[in-house]
């Protein structure tokens, strides 16, 4: 009876709904940006050329069905030293394989806080 129970247990957990993965490439609906997620990193890249626009090293916060959200860490120089700044990053799940990506926080080069919305899909 309790393998019975043990196995049950797991084709519930197999059959649940799971977590967003996030592993790979995805273009922005403008197609100017590549969002690249491999392990714990995000890479921002302007998809013409791939030139590297932002990177960040994520942790991730909370993460169910729909959505995941990420602190996520840039580091970058100012005044010849090594800094960084922190940021929410939240990818929603939408439809056909498209994704809403979010990130909220204080702009690096001016003193406003952003708030920027980039719908993405993987790039195959």
């Amino acid at each position: 009876m309790r393998k019975f129970v043990i196995l049950f247990l797991m084709l519930c957990g197999s059959l649940g709904a799971s977590a967003i993965e996030l592993d790979g490439q995805y273009l922005s609906q403008s197609g100017e940006l590549m969002f690249r997620f491999k392990g714990d990193s995000l890479y921002v890249d302007i998809a013409q050329s791939h030139r590297n626009v932002s990177s960040f090293k994520l942790i991730k916060n909370t993460e169910n069905k729909k959505a995941t959200t990420f602190n996520a860490y840039e580091g970058y120089l100012e005044n010849g030293r090594v800094t960084y700044r922190e940021v929410l990053i939240r990818v929603t799940k939408l439809k056909n394989k498209k994704y809403l990506l979010e990130y909220f926080g204080k702009d690096k080069d001016r003193d406003y806080n952003t708030n920027e919305r980039y719908t993405i899909k993987p790039i195959d």
